[in-house]
């Protein structure tokens, strides 16, 4: 902006800066084009209901590349770089160190994989990072925000859904999953909604109430363990942080119900999940239950459905290969481990997949990303969503091998990382003013 004359008249925009203003505008559609896609899995939903894999990658892809094109070079933050380079890293290592004896499937899978996430969060991040606070901003946030809710309402409408899909999900029966053949990443996009919403609500009470029961009950209809625990976690975070004069009190009083609950959390959870009015079979009564028992502090294969004996397993092979590792694909599916639907599983900690499959290096520097995003959060926070919806990325990583090449979570973590970059930036940018 500039004054058109030296004599106090109001400025006008330069010739730069409504092209500035103009290509902003015009990188707005791939972005939303892109979380759309990611958020909504939409090459899931083409593969369950046609059989057709891919059907979106080359627009997904083509989304990626123009962000990077137009806004990439903003992001190169910290916590951003680290993060790159531990996939990058990753890739590399695993790649040299590939076994086919240990591997089901061929490196070029993981390429793929792990490559579109690195073009997902280096456009996405770097779009975020160049939005300057205020209404446009604050609009691609709610934009997000909608698209998660969306993504959560899906699982309401699985009855539906699963009447068009011709590759329904294992535990269609028990579980449902909506937009998503695993109900786990359903579940923890219901998180991410309600952490969204709770972030940035509604204007109006009786939309903001409806969002969040909404998104809250279809964490439960997933019947995921993992999910309902962060769900809890992130409520209870969220009433802690907005607690205020009688909310004090309220928080108090709802302390102590937390600690009678977790005095005698099974016998609770029984009463409820034999409720007539609930209709639940065995295997949904038993995750249910699971789920005090994990608040509880009780950590087992039986709680964690098998989980710790496979950390302890890619554990083992990780101390046997140390520094080193065994190569991509070698702990997304552990031969020898545990078969279940004749697949053999995989690690279920991203942290620990890329430690046996590429060695100390690669883990070190993820581990190092995730921590100067935490801290850069609590430095530079925004409005606390940075730091919220981190701690259910961090939650999802630490069950799940995949978390790094699920779509919605890359949507969520580019998000994260582009804010704190553009915070970061301009707060770089403002020292060096007053240097001047």
């Amino acid at each position: 902006m500039r004054c058109c004359s030296n004599c106090g008249h109001l400025p006008v925009t330069t010739r730069a800066q409504k092209r500035k203003a103009s290509g902003d505008w015009r990188i707005d559609w791939p972005a939303k084009v892109l979380v759309i896609i990611c958020v909504l899995n939409l090459n899931g939903v083409v593969s369950m209901m046609f059989d057709q894999g891919g059907a979106v990658s080359l627009l997904m892809l083509g989304t990626a590349s123009i962000l990077v094109l137009a806004a990439g070079r903003r992001v190169w933050s910290l916590p951003f770089a680290l993060l790159f380079l531990a996939i990058v890293s990753y890739l590399l290592f695993g790649a040299l160190f590939y076994d086919p004896l240990l591997s089901v499937e061929a490196p070029g899978k993981y390429y793929r994989a792990y490559g579109g996430a690195l073009l997902i969060l280096w456009g996405l991040a770097g779009y975020v990072a160049r939005l300057e606070p205020g209404p446009r901003l604050d609009g691609f946030l709610a934009f997000v925000r909608n698209v998660f809710l969306l993504s959560a309402a899906s699982v309401w409408a699985s009855p539906i859904l699963y009447e068009y899909y011709v590759n329904l999900p294992f535990s269609f029966q028990q579980r449902m999953g909506g937009f998503f053949g695993n109900p786990n990443e359903a579940a923890m996009v219901s998180v991410l909604a309600v952490a969204l919403t709770l972030a940035l609500p509604f204007r109006s009470k009786l939309i903001q109430i409806a969002a969040l029961a909404m998104a809250g009950t279809a964490v439960f209809m997933t019947f995921s363990k993992t999910g309902m625990v962060c769900l809890v976690i992130v409520l209870a975070w969220h009433l802690v942080r907005a607690a205020r004069g009688i909310g004090l009190v309220i928080l108090t009083l709802g302390m102590l119900v937390v600690i009678l609950f977790l005095q005698d959390a099974e016998g609770i959870l029984i009463a409820i999940v034999d409720s007539p009015m609930l209709d639940l079979d065995e295997h949904q009564r038993g995750r249910v239950l699971a789920v005090g028992q994990i608040l509880s502090g009780q950590i087992d294969e039986t709680t964690s459905t098998g989980r710790t004996y496979l950390w302890r397993l890619v554990i083992e092979r990780a101390l046997n290969d140390f520094p080193l590792g065994s190569g991509l694909g070698s702990a997304h599916h552990i031969i020898g481990g545990v078969l279940e639907h004749d697949a053999w599983q995989g690690a279920h900690n991203t942290f620990l997949m890329i430690w046996s499959e590429s060695g100390v290096l690669p883990l070190l520097l993820l581990i190092a990303a995730m921590g100067s995003a935490a801290l850069s959060s609590l430095r530079y926070v925004r409005s606390r969503l940075e730091l919220t919806c981190l701690f259910v990325l961090l939650v999802n990583m630490i069950v799940s091998h995949m978390s790094l090449a699920l779509r919605y979570h890359n949507v969520m973590l580019a998000i994260i990382f582009g804010l704190l970059a553009g915070v970061s930036w301009r707060y770089a940018k403002k020292r060096s003013r007053r240097r001047i």
